[in-house]
């Protein structure tokens, strides 16, 4: 398995167990994930804009300047 397939792996884990355990309406997730195999979330956001940044911006601080993150998973929990 691929370090960037278990990051992924684990990163959607992450999602669906934060996606869950939140009780707001209307509320965005996503992940991004790097070639590398770093990752980033957010939850609870208003938008799916403001949730994408979050995620990007987080796999971006675990990420060299040769890797490029990349949104994988972006959803609104209703």
């Amino acid at each position: 398995m691929t370090r960037f397939y278990r990051a992924g792996l684990a990163a959607l884990a992450l999602f669906a167990t934060l996606s869950a355990s939140t009780g707001s309406a209307s509320a965005w997730g996503c992940i991004a994930v790097s070639e590398e195999g770093s990752y980033g979330y957010s939850y609870s956001y208003n938008n799916e804009n403001a949730a994408t940044q979050k995620a990007l911006n987080e796999c971006a601080k675990h990420t060299t300047t040769e890797s490029t993150c990349e949104i994988t998973e972006c959803e609104e929990d209703s």
